[in-house]
Parts: C-alpha cells; sequence; structure tokens
C-alpha cells in the first residue's frame, strides 16, 4: 500500500493467539466445505491476508490493491444508508486451526494474522477495515483447499461471475434516486438523441449495454459531458445546450463520408473532443453556432477519408489520432496531403 498505514484500519480487541467463535452455517458444493457467517471487522480485517502477484510471482494472483476504492467503500458505510450484502470468499489456512462444531453450530478459529487467505473481494474486506463504524462482514469461510483450489477458484470467481454492464447502472439510477444533476441532464440529452426524428443518433443509442454499431450510455456520457464542461457552455440554459450540441452532430452527419464510423467509440469520443476548435471556427466565420454555420464549420471533414485513418503502428486506430487529422482537416491553414490519409 503507499498511501494507507497500519494506523488507518480497525484494530483487534483481543490478543493474538486467542480464539474466536461465531456461529456459522456449513455446506457442500462438488466436495468442497465452505461455512457462511457473520464475523465482526475487528475480528477478521486483522487476520486475514491477499496474495498478490506483485508479492509472490510464483504463488500469488491477486490484482494490487486501488486505494481509493477501498476508501470510496469505507465512507460508503460510513455515510450513506446503504448496505453491502456479498459474502467475501475467504480461504482458511493451516495457522486458522478451523473448527466447527454442529452442536452448538459455531466456527472457532485462532487470531492469527495469517489465518484467511482472500479469494474474493479484497477492496470490500479493506473498505470496512477502513470503515469508523463497527460492522459485521458476510463471510464465506473455504475449509481445506490448496494452493492450487485456491488459484482455480479466484479464476473461477472472475471468470463466470460477471458484473452487471455500466451502461445498465447508469440507466436504473434514476430508478434508485442517485443520480447526480450532471448524470439527470446526460440521460435527458441522451434519450431525446435516441428518441427525436430529427436527431442524427436516432434508433443509434444503447441505453442498457455495448451493442455493435450503437453509442452506449457511457460512451454518450463521457463525450458529451466532455462538451457541456467547456466555458462557453456554461451559461446556456439546458435547452440551449442540447440544441448546440445537436446542431454540431447534425453538421457532422452532412460531412462525414461514412456516419457508420460515428457509431464507434473512438471516432464518436474523438469528435466531442474537437468541438471547441469547430465553435471557434463556426463563430470567426458566421458569428453564430446554427446549424449551418456548424455545418459550414465541418465541411472541410468531406475532404478525408476517416476509414482510412492509419494507426501509427499501433495495433488500434486510437481516439488521439483521430482527433488530430479531425483538427487538421477543419482548421484554416492546414492542408492535408494525400499520404496524410
Amino acid at each position: 500500500m503507499n498511501k494507507l498505514g497500519k494506523d488507518a484500519f480497525v484494530k483487534p480487541k483481543y490478543s493474538a493467539g486467542s480464539f474466536a467463535s461465531y456461529p456459522a452455517m456449513p455446506l457442500i458444493q462438488n466436495n468442497q466445505k465452505y461455512y457462511l457467517a457473520t464475523i465482526p471487522a475487528f475480528d477478521l480485517f486483522p487476520y486475514s491476508f491477499v496474495s498478490r502477484r506483485e508479492d509472490d510471482p510464483v504463488k500469488g494472483f491477486q490484482r494490487n490493491l486501488n486505494e481509493e476504492r477501498a476508501i470510496d467503500i469505507a465512507k460508503y458505510l460510513d455515510y450513506s444508508s446503504g448496505s453491502i450484502p456479498t459474502n467475501i470468499v475467504l480461504s482458511a489456512q493451516e495457522y486458522a486451526g478451523l473448527n466447527y462444531s454442529s452442536k452448538t453450530k459455531t466456527l472457532k478459529y485462532i487470531r492469527n494474522e495469517k489465518s484467511f487467505l482472500v479469494l474474493d473481494g479484497q477492496h470490500r474486506l479493506f473498505g470496512y477495515g477502513l470503515s469508523k463504524k463497527e460492522h459485521r462482514i458476510p463471510v464465506a469461510i473455504y475449509e481445506g483447499l490448496t494452493r492450487r483450489e485456491e488459484a482455480a477458484l479466484f479464476i473461477d470467481i472472475n471468470t463466470n461471475q460477471k458484473g452487471v454492464p455500466a451502461a445498465l447502472l447508469l440507466d436504473i439510477k434514476q430508478v434508485a434516486n442517485r443520480e447526480r444533476d450532471s448524470e439527470v441532464v446526460l440521460r435527458s440529452f441522451f434519450d431525446r438523441f435516441n428518441r427525436e426524428g430529427d436527431s442524427p443518433f436516432c434508433g443509434y443509442l444503447s441505453p442498457h449495454a455495448t451493442k455493435r454499431n450503437k453509442i452506449s450510455r457511457v460512451t454518450f456520457n463521457r463525450g458529451v459531458q466532455k462538451i457541456l464542461d467547456l466555458k462557453r457552455l456554461q451559461t446556456l440554459p439546458e435547452e440551449k445546450q442540447y440544441a448546440l450540441i445537436k446542431n454540431y452532430f447534425k453538421g457532422i452527419e452532412n460531412n462525414i463520408t461514412d456516419f457508420s464510423l460515428l457509431l464507434k467509440t473512438a471516432y464518436f469520443e474523438a469528435f466531442c473532443d474537437i468541438i471547441n476548435d469547430v465553435l471557434e471556427k463556426a463563430f470567426r466565420d458566421s458569428r453564430n453556432y446554427k446549424e449551418d454555420s456548424l455545418d459550414k464549420a465541418l465541411s472541410k471533414i468531406r475532404n478525408i477519408d476517416l476509414s482510412s485513418v492509419h494507426s501509427a503502428g499501433k495495433s488500434t486506430i486510437t481516439k488521439s489520432t483521430i482527433e488530430n487529422y479531425l483538427k487538421l482537416a477543419i482548421s484554416d491553414s492546414s492542408t492535408i496531403s494525400e499520404d496524410q490519409v
């Protein structure tokens, strides 16, 4: 860890080497035994560890800790009214001396700093460790796994249990009433662009997931937010902001040689990034940002075949490569030679 020292985390309440005991429920799946329990952070975090690939190239398998993510989780636990019901998956080590009593239905272990290896949920665990509240942590503790079996389980968890697409999470934020003001504006613009018949993106936006030949909500938000952050748009009312952005993309639609390129993430974001150059040119030439003026400012992109933009030796065409070609195309002082395309 880089920023977080040991003093930032929850402290144990009992001496090392003593026994801890908590109610648990045993389960067996495909000959692998594990226990479901909830354990206070002060009695779990100090006795769990992570085997990171960077620290142990031979046997390690976890990625490095993202401290900011752990801090965000701690803030969520401390200041929101939400909860985290997902189990942290652990593998009991020999040091734990794990023992389950079927009579009392409790799980007993030794408080040792190497008692439990974290297989899944390291950021949640560190978030609990940083939290100022005394939370109980839901856990699934495996017993009797070899290191090979631990690594295999880690792969299975991270391969087969896929997260919810970011586009879907954005789409349902409205339902959960968790949208920021900026996200409310972006959702409105996205929905209007996708619905209005005179929009260049009518039917070409995908609100819930990433789809071929459609712009996802994630890509749209990332690109359009940069436009909304421009100083020249800050003083405009929301309706005028939408009108200007719509005029801009209609100008692109009128001049781009292959509209399907605009539906690719790198091209869409490149056009979003150069809008300030286009607006300056439109105002310089026509003194306004009407559709005709933006159309005129973008007219030079007709002279280039963006589908032929080369990748400058890279495996894929990058946004910055496309952006450079676009800036050259709309520039008053530059011409494009055949070998540049």
